[in-house]
């Protein structure tokens, strides 16, 4: 139930914003706001230069929300639960709207079953499955859709961009990371030093990526280096 700012090397900068109920994702709006998912609600949180973080506002959600990312600098997609609209997006006036040109798996979600994450620049939307082990990637202009299923990807969970406007998934009984193409094309696998891998994101020079797990009593947070040759 806190939110914290940390250094390149996983310190602690400032004092931990203390929460009134637990936190589901986080996203970087600029550089001095983020906002946070809590149950059916968005918090607005400012970061000062000195890293003091402050709530701003709040906007209350139809749904309860888990993963958010950015669409547009005004406008966010948020992943749903118990709510047959398995992904939807908000602006920061909190506005609700819909995927026009997607068909979503026709049921509902419980928290923890699936994430999801966008990819601006290929108009592509990513939703995990987690219990049906399946990726599924969305032309929201298009309207086409693909739904990858491989031994590699077993309880998909967080995904994210990845360098050169890929996509990066946690497999979560692999304890891996799974790299795929925007077309649903497999890349490559990537071992993580940690049990049941959830939480995923690069950052946004794509030279760094950090990986957060779900194990019981073994949670951890990792950064690792993006080499180069990743990005051919």
């Amino acid at each position: 139930m806190k939110c914290m700012i940390l250094s390149e090397g996983l310190r602690r900068l400032g004092t931990p914003y203390t929460l009134e109920t637990s936190s589901l994702d986080v996203a970087v709006l600029s550089h001095n706001e983020i906002v946070v998912t809590v149950y059916k609600c968005l918090l607005f949180l400012s970061v000062s230069s000195d890293n003091v973080i402050s709530l701003t506002r709040q906007i209350k959600t139809s749904s309860s929300f888990w993963s958010i990312c950015l669409k547009t600098p005004t406008q966010m997609v948020v992943s749903t639960s118990d709510d047959i609209r398995n992904v939807r997006m908000i602006t920061v006036d909190g506005v609700e709207t819909d995927f026009q040109q997607v068909e979503f798996p026709k049921k509902m979600y419980t928290l923890n079953e699936s994430m999801s994450t966008y990819v601006q620049s290929k108009n592509t939307l990513v939703l995990t499955d987690r219990l049906a082990h399946t990726v599924y990637l969305y032309d929201t202009v298009k309207g086409t859709s693909r739904a990858v299923t491989n031994g590699n990807i077993q309880e998909p969970r967080g995904a994210c961009v990845g360098p050169g406007d890929t996509v990066m998934v946690c497999s979560k009984n692999m304890n891996s990371v799974v790299h795929l193409t925007v077309d649903g094309d497999f890349l490559c696998t990537y071992p993580v030093d940690m049990k049941y891998p959830c939480s995923i994101c690069v950052s946004r020079d794509g030279t760094r990526l950090a990986v957060s797990n779900s194990a019981k009593g073994g949670t951890k947070l990792q950064l690792y280096k993006i080499l180069h040759t990743l990005n051919n």
